[in-house]
């Protein structure tokens, strides 16, 4: 194909695209705590009914509910990690801590606090109970139950939760290993002071930022000046040692922009090329086998938000998982206008009190627009204007 000719879909359609081409990965056993981030390559089951057995839910006395308003004898103490071996009978009690075992004949603890001692030390119980405090066996789990399905994207709230049930070497996906190169003659390295019509390259650390905040590593390249040959050498040795390309700038219909070319020559299919989207139009999608190249746009916003609204969910899928972008309902809190467009608009956006407001906004270029912006709203083709208390969606950050 000609690589100067465009692929130009919605947002939606291209996502949906971009998304089918994601092969299915191997797996690997890790250990539970280095577990965060990744996907689960089977379902978690509960080993055991949760909990295990009837206990306690806080310190008091195991009794009788028929006995609640009898002075009660004491005639046991049972400590958590201990075994009740006396029977509960009529107007007979024992003190419990939280997560004992409730003893036989009990079916009721009550609080400490709703107790006192008379002059024989019997326990004498004040007010009117309706909670058993009791936490019963099963009530949360039962053995066999799914806690964690295949294709789950662990979080830090499921690791206690896989270590209650002994599952200290879950099965997760194989990580994608990516390459990063940054392409512009005019591009110098961060900790370098522009001369002329240089500027910094903040795209590279910017996209090694995003992909450890998902708990993936990358490896950045450095920058490939305008030159077809000096781009196609560095492109044809980085897929010697990943399977994920992530090359940003090159890939627009300038005389300069020779990425879709050397991408063609290489003998890979571009899939997408642009999207009707604003910011990151010319993003283009290729792939070869079970290699796959973003060519991204060089403006750093553009960048940075197809990393997030598109980028993202591919790597997520090519974990096994394609449900793990958050998009929030929320209020707008101001209303919206812009001129009229065919294409989809990603705006930064800071949420307060739960409602949306527009951060001063300049364009792709604009990347201080995003310094204090919580989330990105969207905005679909042909929307002109929202109003204020409008629902929008918004993606966090």
């Amino acid at each position: 194909m000609d690589s100067k000719i465009a692929i130009m879909e919605v947002f939606e359609k291209a996502l949906k695209l971009i998304l089918s081409k994601a092969s299915q990965p191997g797996y690997e056993t890790v250990l539970l705590e280095e577990s965060i981030n990744r996907i689960l390559a089977r379902d978690i089951l509960a080993d055991s009914d949760m909990p295990p057995f009837n206990r306690s839910a806080m310190d008091g006395y195991a009794i009788r509910k028929e006995d609640l308003h009898k002075p009660l004898k004491i005639i046991d103490e049972i400590a958590a990690g201990t075994v009740a071996n006396k029977k509960i009978n009529k107007k007979e009690c024992a003190k419990i801590m939280t997560g004992a075992p409730i003893p036989e004949g009990a079916d009721f603890v009550v609080m400490i606090e709703d107790t006192s001692l008379n002059e024989n030390s019997e326990v004498i119980i004040s007010g009117l109970k309706e909670s058993s405090n009791i936490r019963y066996r099963g009530e949360d789990l039962r053995k066999g139950d799914v806690i964690l399905k295949r294709g789950a994207l662990v979080k830090k709230q499921h690791i206690g939760l896989m270590a209650s049930v002994g599952e200290v070497n879950p099965q997760v996906y194989l990580k994608p290993k990516i390459n990063i190169l940054s392409t512009g003659s005019e591009l110098v390295e961060p900790d370098m002071v522009p001369l002329g019509a240089e500027i910094r390259n903040s795209n590279g650390v910017q996209i090694l930022s995003q992909l450890k905040s998902i708990g993936l590593e990358g490896n950045f390249l450095g920058i490939a000046r305008d030159d077809p040959d000096y781009i196609r050498e560095m492109i044809d040795q980085s897929l010697h040692s990943c399977n994920v390309l992530l090359i940003t700038g090159g890939v627009s219909m300038g005389d300069y922009d020779f990425v879709p070319e050397v991408l063609t020559e290489l003998g890979f299919e571009i899939t997408l090329h642009k999207i009707k989207v604003r910011p990151g139009k010319p993003l283009l999608f290729a792939k070869r086998k079970g290699q796959f190249v973003f060519g991204i746009p060089g403006n750093p916003v553009s960048a940075f938000v197809q990393m997030e609204v598109v980028i993202k969910p591919f790597l997520y899928k090519l974990m096994g998982s394609d449900n793990v972008t958050t998009v929030y309902k929320m209020v707008l809190g101001e209303d919206f206008k812009r001129k009229k467009s065919q294409l989809k608009l990603f705006v930064p956006v800071k949420i307060i009190e739960g409602e949306v407001f527009l951060v001063e906004y300049h364009g792709s270029g604009h990347l201080a627009s995003y310094a204090e912006a919580d989330g990105i709203m969207e905005v679909n083709e042909e929307i002109e204007s929202i109003k204020k208390q409008e629902t929008v969606n918004v993606r966090p950050l």
